[in-house]
């Protein structure tokens, strides 16, 4: 069980099914309150753009649904592949310059390695365009992100939290009046903890209202 050990040991998180004093941990975060502070952090964010949206006049706020494949790197040099659905709402403020939050979550059943893997994550960020023509643009954008890790092995949960800069790039193309294709990737978190480098490629639409 050299790799559940190590998870414990990094993170110094793990479940009360586990013999604490084998693996040394003294504490544990339960997945709740990760996923409440996520949540916290998402309704904070929509809070922000909703008052940016508000005290525009012509502000031409969006939503986006998008699927999403997420990639987590841990410093075994493994690699997990979360699949799930993404969430951005945004609003101007100023010209080719938005103000934008996301929110997703992703999970994968398929490896024999762990029973469940999952995470879920928050950001906001500013988003800048560069207009490709009359019906596309290519942005970037870089801000802060809140991510919540959770992992289930032998039936004993392991639960971890991420956080810090984060930045991306993308492009979006016009295909109706109101509905724009859009595809990015965004690297959320990099830092030096066990789940050292969290990114994601997402795909789908943009609706303006």
């Amino acid at each position: 069980m050299r790799y559940l050990v190590t998870l414990c040991n990094q993170t110094n998180v793990c479940s009360t099914d586990v013999q604490i004093q084998t693996l040394g941990c003294s504490y544990q975060f339960p997945e709740e309150i990760q996923k409440e502070a996520v949540m916290r952090t998402f309704l904070f964010i929509t809070t922000v753009i909703a008052t940016f949206a508000s005290m525009s006049a012509t502000a031409n706020s969006y939503i986006t649904v998008e699927g999403t494949s997420v990639t987590v790197q841990d410093n075994l040099d493994g690699e997990l592949n979360p699949m799930g659905l993404r969430f951005r709402l945004g609003a101007p403020i100023g010209e080719n310059l938005d103000i934008e939050g996301h929110f997703g979550f992703a999970g994968d059943s398929r490896e024999s390695a762990y029973d469940e893997f999952g995470t879920s994550y928050a950001g906001v960020y500013v988003k800048g365009y560069v207009p490709i023509g009359f019906n596309s643009a290519f942005y970037a954008l870089g801000g802060y992100s809140m991510v919540a890790l959770s992992q289930t092995i032998n039936g004993s949960e392991f639960s971890d939290e991420r956080h810090g800069f984060s930045y991306g790039a993308g492009l979006e193309t016009q295909i109706s009046e109101r509905i724009d294709l859009t595809a990015d990737y965004m690297r959320y978190v990099r830092d030096e903890g066990l789940f050292e480098d969290i990114s994601a490629v997402s795909f789908g639409l943009k609706f303006y209202f």
